[in-house]
Parts: C-alpha cells; sequence; structure tokens
C-alpha cells in the first residue's frame, strides 16, 4: 500500500523516475510526439509522466494529481511546469489515436535503441494474458453475452481460462527492448500469429533477411519454418515438440520454386536460402540454448506484471487496452534501457528492488 509521493532526490526510485523524465522531456521525444499528431505537448508532456507515475508506483491517477497539487517539492523535484486535472487526463486520453500513439512509442524505443546501424540481429515473440479480472466463477459469463465486447473468454497456460484479450510482444535480444506489440481479442492460437506478424515486422523494417527469431513450442509447425525461412528468409527458432522429425522438417524445406523467378544471380539465391536452411536445423540441436534466450521475454513480461502492475488492467475497449499498453511497454522499454542487462536486473525490478 502507498501512503505517499515524498519526493527524495537521494531515493533510488526517484533517481529512476527522474532520468525516465529526461527522455520524455528530451528533444528528440518532443519531435516524435509533434511528428505523428500528439500534442499539444505543454499538456502531453505532463499528461504522459502523470500516467507514468501512476502505473510506476501502481496507484490511481487522481491519487498521483493530488499528490502533486499538494506537495510543491514533489513538483519541482520531478520538473512539473504544470499538473493537469484527472479528469483532463482521462479526456485528452480518451482522444488520442491509438496507432498515433504507438507510432510515437515505437519511434521513441527506436531512437533509444540506436537502430539505424545494425547487422543481423536476433528477436525473441511470444504472448502473456491481458486478464480483465472479471469474476465469472460467482456469475455465469456466456460466450453470447460477450459477442458484442471487445473482450472475450481465452486460455492462457499459466492462469487457465480468463476474460480479456492477448497481448504479443516481440523484444530485440540484445538491448532486451520491446520492438513491436499487437493485442487480440480472446485468445487466438499462437501458431496462426507467425504469419499474421510477421509481415508487419517486414513492412516495419524490424525484421531483415537473416535475422533469427526465437519463439516457445505454442508456435511450433511445420508450416511456420516454412513461412519464415521461404517468404521472410528469417530464421525461426521455434522450441520443438516430442514428436518433431528434423528429417520431415528438411524435405519440406527443399529449396521453393517461386525462387527460380528471381532476378538476381540463381545459383546465388539457392546459396543464401541453403545456408539459412542448415543454420535452422544446426540450432535446433540447441534445445537448451534456445529455450535459456527465449526466456528474457518471460523476464520482460514480469516487470510488467509484477513490477509495473500490467496484470490489474480494468480497461475494456480495445482502444483504451492499446493506449494503455502503449504507455506501460513504453516505460517498461525506458526502464530497460536504462538499467537492465541481465536476468538478475528484470528479477529486482520485478520484486521493487530499484537499485
Amino acid at each position: 500500500m502507498i501512503h505517499g509521493l515524498n519526493y527524495n532526490e537521494q531515493d533510488s526510485k526517484y533517481m529512476l523516475l527522474n532520468e525516465i523524465f529526461k527522455i520524455i522531456d528530451s528533444k528528440f521525444s518532443r519531435m516524435i510526439m509533434t511528428r505523428n499528431g500528439i500534442k499539444p505537448l505543454s499538456k502531453v508532456i505532463p499528461l504522459v509522466k502523470t500516467i507514468f507515475i501512476s502505473i510506476y508506483f501502481e496507484c490511481d491517477i487522481s491519487f498521483v494529481v493530488e499528490e502533486l497539487k499538494s506537495k510543491s517539492e514533489l513538483r519541482e523535484g520531478l520538473n512539473f511546469s504544470l499538473v493537469l486535472e484527472a479528469h483532463e487526463i482521462y479526456d485528452r486520453l480518451s482522444r488520442v489515436d491509438p496507432d498515433k500513439l504507438e507510432n510515437t512509442v515505437n519511434s521513441i524505443l527506436n531512437r533509444l535503441r540506436n537502430d539505424y546501424r545494425r547487422g543481423k540481429r536476433t528477436f525473441i515473440m511470444d504472448a502473456t494474458p491481458a486478464d480483465l479480472n472479471i469474476n465469472f466463477r460467482s456469475k455465469k459469463v456466456s460466450k453470447e453475452s460477450l459477442e458484442d465486447k471487445d473482450y472475450a473468454w481465452a486460455w492462457g497456460t499459466s492462469i487457465g481460462f480468463y476474460i480479456g484479450y492477448k497481448v504479443t510482444l516481440v523484444l530485440d535480444y540484445n538491448t532486451k527492448m520491446p520492438v513491436y506489440f499487437t493485442i487480440d481479442r480472446g485468445s487466438p492460437n499462437d501458431t496462426t500469429m507467425v504469419e499474421k506478424i510477421l509481415p508487419i515486422l517486414q513492412k516495419k523494417q524490424i525484421i531483415r533477411k537473416g535475422d533469427r527469431i526465437l519463439m516457445d513450442r505454442g508456435y511450433y509447425s511445420y508450416d511456420n519454418y516454412k513461412i519464415a525461412l521461404q517468404k521472410f528468409h528469417i530464421i525461426p527458432l521455434i522450441l520443438t515438440r516430442t514428436k518433431f522429425n528434423k528429417l520431415k522438417l528438411e524435405n519440406i524445406l527443399d529449396f521453393p520454386l517461386h525462387l527460380f523467378h528471381a532476378k538476381s544471380n540463381l545459383k546465388k539465391v539457392k546459396k543464401q536460402y541453403m545456408r539459412l536452411v542448415n543454420e535452422l536445423l544446426e540450432s535446433l540441436d540447441k534445445r537448451n540454448e534456445i529455450k535459456f534466450h527465449r526466456g528474457y521475454i518471460e523476464d520482460f513480461f514480469k516487470l510488467l506484471k509484477e513490477g509495473l502492475g500490467f496484470k490489474n488492467l480494468n480497461r475494456y475497449t480495445l482502444k483504451s487496452i492499446r493506449k494503455y499498453t502503449s504507455l506501460t511497454v513504453l516505460l517498461a522499454g525506458i526502464i530497460v534501457h536504462l538499467r537492465i542487462n541481465t536476468k538478475t536486473d528484470f528479477q529486482k525490478f520485478a520484486e521493487g528492488k530499484f537499485y
């Protein structure tokens, strides 16, 4: 339980928060917000900072507003030139276009990751339940009653049945920072998400030929190996299941006919494709390594849920959950950029052990 926001410049929690706010106040963040139509900045910056405090300390926006209004040392310490009323924050946020907000978040995180120079990269993709905490045990909730809602019945291996959404996230392995997320009503099967998300990552120029993407066994299917390699020319390191047949996969991944129509040198194209196939087949034998490296995304989800209160959603429209997720992912991404490099760092933050 939080008793009050008592600013102390020597407190590690507030030291980190000030570093976060320096990024939000920075010239490049302001330019990105303006370019995406998130304005006026005189209201947007204090709005984002107030919501960040609410997420960071897991308290209501109205409580944060009252604390800021009543404590001058808190306003000065966190560089608030203006304190917005809670109703104005809710009103302004409701009018923000979720697409523009997501583009803003992605652009700020791209700038922090310094994505402009890069070689071959590794990404991690996974999903987590977004549970609305609706008590369906005390009152029966049928599928039919949710047909006109943005949320739906779903299943998560970690929590069983729930009502809500599914958040699928893609992390850059080197920086441990998010590069893309999407929210789906209910809980679509993970195997269908590969064909949905890879074209988006390619269009946004997040993934490029020769990159690797780690996925858990929920995404396992022979078709997904084939789609990733033949359509997108990336290496899908999906955790295999017990009935996995390596020889069957090799046969499926024979050189595809459509590459014979490539305008570039056929010999070169075949060599590049077979290099990707061979790298995949060699990597699949290193199951424990894939499992270990893929675990970083579970650490990121734990940071979101245990460190930033993402498990207490109480948002019942897709627009609302998209905007809340965008801001929470931005905050988590900045924290990772500033403080987190290892699994131990993730654990410390998730347990509230600021440093």
